[in-house]
């Protein structure tokens, strides 16, 4: 008996970003598709209800990322899906708005530019998935 993949959704409108890091997931195990700005993105993900959603914040404008990141949120058919943040927007600028907890409703947030090890080991954790090197629990 085999289990299922785990899936994963990439939205950024960078489509040499996608394309490699949409191979690097896929060759950890994960089922990947991607969606190239919000509005194709939160479609995309209302129809696949994936298990990660890994969203840059600046796509076109500013507001489109963040905007799509709180509409994720919100929609009721997405609430099992967890939201990271893979953005270029520093880490120093999302700590500004951190006392209001409604600027980014994401459950994680990385810098680019990241390395694989660090993002492999980012998304198995937030899918409660040990690592290789850890053993697996019953």
């Amino acid at each position: 008996m085999s289990v299922a993949k785990k899936s994963i959704l990439l939205i950024d409108d960078d489509r040499a970003f996608v394309a490699a890091h949409k191979l690097l997931l896929e060759e950890a195990g994960y089922r990947v598709s991607a969606a190239y700005d919000g509005r194709s993105g939160l479609e995309l993900a209302r129809a696949e209800k994936p298990d990660l959603v890994i969203l840059d914040i600046i796509m076109g404008t500013p507001e489109a990322g963040f905007e799509l990141c709180r509409e994720l949120r919100a929609d009721e058919s997405l609430k099992r899906s967890r939201l990271l943040v893979l953005s270029g927007v520093g880490r120093q600028f999302q700590m500004a708005f951190e006392p209001d907890s409604l600027w980014l409703p994401a459950d994680r947030f990385l810098e680019k530019p990241v390395d694989a090890e660090t993002l492999i080991a980012e998304v198995r954790e937030m899918l409660g998935q040990p690592s290789p090197s850890q053993p697996k629990t019953a």
